[in-house]
């Protein structure tokens, strides 16, 4: 369906995004626009989606970057090459989201937040033993999608 997508006019392809967004994917963007008005910062579009590079307390940037469909949260303090390629990433669970609709808190939000938790944790042993945060599910998923929707590299 999303490669069908592709080739429908600009216009067309941007209608239906949002009315995904607002449909299958409600669950996941009502949780993003909450988050949205508490991560305050510069805000740019982004294949549709709205991307926040937030700031604030140190505790909020321990977050990281997520995605919740339509809404990209990435912090402020990143270098910019690194945010642009988070972007991608996160790009990918947005076609997740797409993909999955209302299963997508289950399949991949929880699983990423559980994975990002223990990752940070255990950074310095996944590290020893050459495991990457993107190199399990569904990371590695967002990654490929990202990419091939935004043609742009994760990496």
């Amino acid at each position: 369906m999303i490669e069908a997508a592709k080739k429908l006019p600009r216009a067309l392809r941007a209608i239906l995004f949002h009315l995904l967004q607002l449909t299958w994917c409600l669950p996941q963007n009502l949780l993003g626009a909450a988050a949205a008005l508490v991560f305050r910062g510069k805000r740019y579009r982004y294949h549709g989606s709205l991307v926040t590079l937030y700031r604030g307390e140190k505790r909020a940037e321990k977050l990281g970057a997520f995605s919740l469909s339509a809404f990209i949260f990435i912090p402020e303090t990143w270098s910019e090459d690194y945010r642009r390629s988070v972007a991608v990433h996160e790009y990918g669970h947005v076609v997740q989201s797409l993909m999955l609709g209302p299963l997508y808190l289950p399949v991949v939000g929880l699983p990423s937040v559980i994975w990002s938790r223990r990752f940070g944790k255990h950074y310095s042993r996944y590290r020893t033993r050459g495991v990457g945060y993107t190199d399990r599910f569904p990371e590695n998923s967002a990654d490929r999608l990202g990419e091939r929707y935004t043609g742009e590299s994760a990496k």
